[in-house]
């Protein structure tokens, strides 16, 4: 398979009236067409700051793109003016938005909104073709009676069906990349297992990447096929999934990991990662984590550790792994 996204050193900074706020440093991944890959971490640790770079939607002013590349489709996306980036979103790359109940402009129809996202790239598209288009597009997400569906306005559905709604709307293009910023955030569980088993059925379907950004490493567990956990706006570790349960190299991978119950270990208290996330506005020295880190080496508190292979497509940010 080729590499449909290749994120490479991208650093992002806001510059607020505290200070910079140092979003991203150094943020490289990439996915393969046809994959899944998972985007994982604390809130805060700048998961919908990447999606929104790779969108070309970072407010800027106050943020703004110092460095690194984003490759789509053998071009560098930073690189595009505004009307060049537009042009490919929801064509080429999509997203859905992690909160359903904002993301849908009150005032218009749940089919306008998902018409206009198509009419965007196809100015051609009109009248009972187009409502036909729509209304398929309705059925694809399972949204029970389609037909009266698409002329209801967002306060007449639920939560659930505003949430097919954002998929049909980035669906509707065909695009081959689409990313999913916790699709499931806002909604009751069962909810969330149907939301996900249809993002999965129709990625399936339609042969396109997604990246998928969750804190719930249950979700990325059923969805994805390699995950990049993030912790203070840097990847620390990169694999496969099945790799990261089974072998976690990282001290926060490990503890993201323990603080999940399990069913087959008798368990009377959940492992806990101390401290919080460093302030983003004034972080330390060297490693990121070693404030909270069971595992830090002398090394830790000057030195930044960069990502490192360990194994077939595993690497690792971390100094102790490496007995540095």
């Amino acid at each position: 398979m080729s590499k449909i996204l290749s994120v490479n050193n991208l650093t992002v900074h806001f510059h607020t009236e505290a200070g910079i706020v140092r979003a991203l440093e150094d943020v490289s991944f990439s996915i393969e067409e046809g994959e899944v890959l998972g985007l994982v971490g604390e809130t805060g640790c700048g998961k919908s700051v990447t999606a929104l770079s790779v969108m070309g939607l970072v407010p800027v002013p106050p943020g703004k793109i110092l460095g690194g590349t984003v490759e789509f489709g053998g071009r560098n996306l930073l690189s595009l003016d505004s009307e060049e980036m537009r042009a490919m979103r929801g064509k080429d790359l999509a997203m859905i938005f992690q909160d359903p109940m904002s993301s849908l402009n009150p005032v218009f129809t749940a089919g306008f909104q998902v018409e206009e996202a198509i009419v965007a790239h196809e100015p051609g598209a009109s009248g009972k073709s187009l409502l036909s288009r729509v209304i398929g597009l309705f059925k694809k997400v399972n949204i029970s009676d389609p037909e009266q569906s698409v002329q209801k306005y967002p306060h007449m559905l639920s939560g659930g069906m505003k949430q097919r709604v954002m998929i049909a709307m980035g669906l509707s293009c065909g695009p081959k990349l689409i990313i999913a910023d916790e699709p499931t955030t806002a909604l009751d569980v069962s909810i969330q297992a149907q939301i996900l088993t249809l993002i999965r059925r129709l990625q399936r379907e339609g042969g396109s990447s997604v990246l998928l950004i969750s804190h719930d490493l249950g979700v990325i567990a059923a969805m994805a096929q390699r995950v990049a956990v993030m912790y203070a706006g840097s990847i620390v570790e990169c694999t496969s999934v099945g790799e990261l349960f089974e072998n976690p190299r990282h001290p926060y991978t490990k503890g993201l990991l323990g603080a999940i119950p399990r069913l087959d270990k008798d368990q009377t208290r959940l492992a806990v990662i101390p401290g919080t996330l460093p302030d983003l506005l004034n972080l330390p020295e060297g490693c990121k984590f070693r404030e909270r880190c069971p595992e830090a080496i002398p090394i830790c508190s000057s030195v930044s550790p960069r990502p490192q292979l360990i194994g077939p497509g595993h690497e690792v940010a971390c100094h102790a792994c490496f007995g540095n």
